[in-house]
């Protein structure tokens, strides 16, 4: 009898490792993942940051800009304004430059909705197709 009760123990044990062994690779894998969703959200984070700090630059040179308009054709004698105007070029090299920043940024967030969106669709028509039924 005692022999039957150690074989017994040695196989119950021997499930035990097996479980432990099975749940911590799950854990493992589980955990990279969350590390790797994780990480693609602070770089998603950082773009939207980067696409904010471009829009408030952008904005504060359509002031400049304004605010030279305003300037140059309100003084005595005042010259025609054209783009040809150094100050002019600048800001409008800048604008232009913080356009393109900004358009960047936009289609990675765009870029990041849509491979988002399509993993969301793809888990719901999974959750929603029917069972088999057994015959």
């Amino acid at each position: 009898m005692k022999e039957e009760t150690k074989e017994k123990a040695s196989k119950i044990w021997k499930d035990i490792k097996a479980g432990l062994k099975t749940g911590f690779s799950a854990t493992k894998k589980g955990l990279s993942k969350a590390g790797t969703a994780i990480q693609n959200y602070g770089d998603l984070g950082m773009v939207l940051a980067e696409k904010k700090q471009f829009e408030s630059k952008l904005k504060k040179a359509y002031v400049s800009l304004g605010e030279l308009a305003a300037e140059k054709l309100s003084a005595k004698n005042a010259a025609p304004l054209t783009a040809a105007d150094a100050e002019v070029a600048e800001l409008l090299k800048s604008i232009s430059a913080f356009n393109k920043e900004i358009s960047k940024r936009d289609k990675i967030l765009k870029s990041s909705d849509k491979g988002q969106a399509a993993k969301s669709a793809k888990k719901e028509s999974a959750a929603k197709t029917p069972a088999k039924k057994a015959k």
